[in-house]
């Protein structure tokens, strides 16, 4: 009977469609870890010999520096992967931070080798996959040198929006702190934004402060 795992990666799009014998192969490496919201799967210098899976939870993947500023480059969600830029040097360009209370499956860097070398396809995948992390990473740095904080933070806004589907409304769930982190800025400036963004109607939030969009179009307008 297959199990568990063979049915989770079957679930991830960098392996849909791969033949069933691939699956179980790379099913039979994995080992479940559970971590806590606030913990770290790694920091920014270690050695990471782990490829991750996420099952459920959410990981940030962020940088910093010695005066405690923060950039987020971006959130690991339900049925994605994560590590492969760092699985093959010699440390970790970021680190990872556990968000909510998160259940990873783990590959050792040489399961992961021996699972890749299985077939041509395994490896085009996973370059594809990590050809779209360097094109999201080239594109923030974009955004950092040559667009202002009320651009970036529609950006970030419209990128992140999932629509309700109780009530069908666009909303927002990330916090002032993580949108500061996301854009490069501090949550002050994120909150002055915020505001004026209510006051011209494009955007309201609610008592839980999930943030909700009024106007997407006018949102978009700004980004440019």
């Amino acid at each position: 009977m297959l199990g568990t795992e063979f049915q989770f990666l079957k679930s991830i799009d960098v392996l849909s469609g791969l033949d069933d014998h691939l699956i179980s192969f790379l099913a039979a490496r994995l080992h479940k870890k559970i971590f806590r919201k606030g913990e770290h799967v790694f920091f920014q210098g270690d050695v990471v010999s782990h490829f991750y899976f996420v099952e459920m939870g959410r990981v940030e993947i962020y940088k910093s520096d010695m005066d405690g500023r923060k950039l987020t480059l971006w959130f690991i969600e339900p049925r994605d992967t994560f590590c492969l830029a760092t699985l093959h040097t010699p440390s970790a360009f970021a680190n990872a931070l556990v968000v909510e209370d998160t259940m990873l499956y783990t590959l050792k860097e040489k399961d992961f080798d021996d699972f890749a070398s299985q077939s041509g396809e395994i490896t085009t995948r996973f370059v594809h996959c990590m050809s779209k992390k360097m094109a999201l990473y080239s594109a923030m740095l974009e955004d950092m040198a040559f667009k202002g904080i009320m651009a970036r933070l529609a950006k970030v806004l419209l990128e992140y929006q999932k629509k309700n589907a109780a009530s069908g409304t666009v909303i927002c769930k990330l916090s002032q702190g993580e949108l500061a982190s996301l854009i490069g800025t501090c949550r002050e400036v994120v909150a002055r934004s915020l505001r004026k963004l209510r006051d011209d109607g494009i955007i309201t939030t609610s008592p839980s402060r999930q943030i909700m969009i009024i106007q997407p179009e006018k949102l978009k307008r700004l980004c440019d």
